[in-house]
């Protein structure tokens, strides 16, 4: 089988490569990674297939084409989430390729597992890949590709000997092996080229402004992941957007620093210029607030933005400066207010809530920050005689790896569930305001994902898909789950550095 394998992909001259997005295509099909991940396999002149599988239904995983996935070369998953993990295992036994890489042998094609999650920590995911890529693809995956072309018809355990010697790629790596993230530093921007059917942003397309963020709060993995951040040239983001750039499409700015963009405002201007509808995923209420926030909101307004999310994490102002957060309640009302003047209608606004260092009086003071931010929208509205809606998302505080919180212990499922409880009630109380959040034992359940080593993977099987797993197979599985909460013990395994 695998010399017959080997032999139709010589005669194709091209390597079969599935892309493969682990959870709802809804959200696969919003994925940059996913953009990314097409965009240089298709510049290698290497074919391509998407696959998105959530487990759901009994279905098998098939790529868009219906072509089984025993039958690529190559499979390179994406995880942003580290709940996505969970999915993998499960898909791939499911398109009867053996779960664990040890068992594959070269009738089966290579597993290859990046993303986001895989940077904070590889340990749980390291036992099912082939291939562990923490960076992102611009830098690795034309040398991957290259090695697995050249390398057809080679043994297995050859070919992987050739991709471990390639930076940035690590195969099959054993307890505290390091692997190099190596991070892109040009200037093209990821973006999709085409409106995607079935997107849970069908209506719009995608464009990056940026990688990683200059602030730098101390609970954020985005900006400690990636020192300096990377801003991508106008002119570039441009050309990226040009299919988006027609009457009746909309343009998403993504980036997790867009306020911070050092020419934000010749990017509006010029996009406004030509009449595009704009959607920036968040907005940094400090820079709305200062001397040239007005025009930024003016541009947004323009544009037909109706909906935007500010963050300021903490209803304390002295919460809110020791994780690294400068945000005044001064700048917060001054961004409110403006937004609102301007006919933006909606706000949703991030808390969290299990911090280091948290006392009762902070998780007050969110409700309290939230009952003024409905004032300081409602008046402005009401003069205009249309009221928009005020989300409040409340989340648990996970500290993540590669921050300074990152051997924070984790705040206890039973104050955070109570938490929860009291903050929901008291936003309800506030009129006009509605509730929203993550499940506590969900953020629990993401932290020991972020702390454990590859001894999680028989959990991780074992689930069959099913996240978060039962307090039986917790117990069975993971015996020291509270050290790994209270940050005592970080268990053996794989480890990323940053280049």
């Amino acid at each position: 089988m695998s010399r017959q394998k080997n032999s139709r992909r010589a005669l194709a001259g091209r390597i079969a490569t599935a892309l493969v997005y682990p959870g709802p295509a809804a959200q696969g099909k919003a994925s940059l990674a996913m953009a990314a991940l097409a965009e240089q396999v298709a510049k290698d002149g290497a074919s391509y297939e998407r696959v998105f599988w959530d487990g759901s239904g009994g279905r098998t995983p098939l790529s868009e084409s219906g072509r089984a996935l025993a039958d690529f070369d190559v499979l390179f998953f994406t995880t942003a989430f580290e709940e996505q993990w969970v999915l993998v295992p499960q898909l791939l036994a499911a398109a009867g390729i053996p779960a664990r890489a040890e068992k594959r042998n070269a009738a089966h094609p290579l597993v290859a597992v990046g993303g986001f999650a895989v940077r904070l920590n590889p340990g749980p995911i390291a036992p099912f890949t082939d291939m562990l890529i923490p960076g992102e693809a611009e830098p690795v995956l034309p040398e991957i590709l290259g090695v697995i072309r050249e390398g057809t018809g080679a043994p297995r355990a050859e070919l992987l000997d050739q991709l471990a010697a390639i930076d940035g790629v690590g195969v099959r790596p054993g307890p505290q092996a390091s692997i190099m993230a190596r991070l892109y530093d040009g200037d093209c921007p990821v973006a999709q080229r085409k409106i995607e059917r079935g997107s849970i942003f069908a209506d719009m397309l995608l464009v990056e402004t940026g990688r990683g963020c200059p602030v730098g709060c101390k609970f954020c993995a985005v900006a400690h992941s990636r020192r300096p951040p990377l801003f991508f040239p106008v002119d570039n983001i441009l050309e990226a957007a040009r299919e988006g750039l027609r009457p009746g499409r909309r343009v998403g700015l993504v980036g997790a620093s867009l306020s911070r963009h050092p020419r934000l405002f010749e990017l509006l201007e010029r996009l406004s210029a030509q009449g595009v509808d704009l959607s920036p995923a968040s907005l940094d209420a400090a820079v709305l607030a200062s001397r040239n926030g007005e025009k930024l909101v003016a541009y947004l307004a323009g544009a037909g933005q109706r909906t935007l999310t500010l963050a300021p994490e903490c209803g304390s102002r002295k919460l809110r400066l020791r994780i690294g957060k400068t945000l005044t309640d001064d700048n917060l009302e001054c961004a409110v207010g403006r937004l609102a003047e301007a006919g933006i209608l909606h706000l949703k606004l991030y808390f969290m809530y299990g911090l280091p260092g948290e006392q009762p009086d902070d998780v007050e003071q969110i409700v309290q920050l939230a009952a003024r931010a409905r004032k300081w929208m409602y008046g402005p509205q009401r003069r205009r005689g249309r009221a928009g809606r005020l989300v409040v998302s409340a989340n648990p505080f996970v500290p993540k790896p590669l921050t300074p919180y990152a051997a924070e212990p984790m705040a206890r499922l039973a104050y955070l569930k109570s938490t929860r409880v009291k903050l929901a009630a008291g936003i309800r109380k506030i009129g006009g305001v509605s509730f929203s959040g993550f499940s506590p034992r969900r953020a629990v359940m993401q932290c020991l994902l972020d702390r454990a080593g590859p001894e999680l993977a028989d959990l991780l099987e074992e689930t069959r898909g099913r996240w978060p797993p039962s307090r039986e197979l917790l117990k069975a599985h993971v015996p020291n789950l509270e050290d790994l909460l209270a940050g005592g013990l970080v268990t053996p395994g794989p480890r990323v550095v940053l280049e």
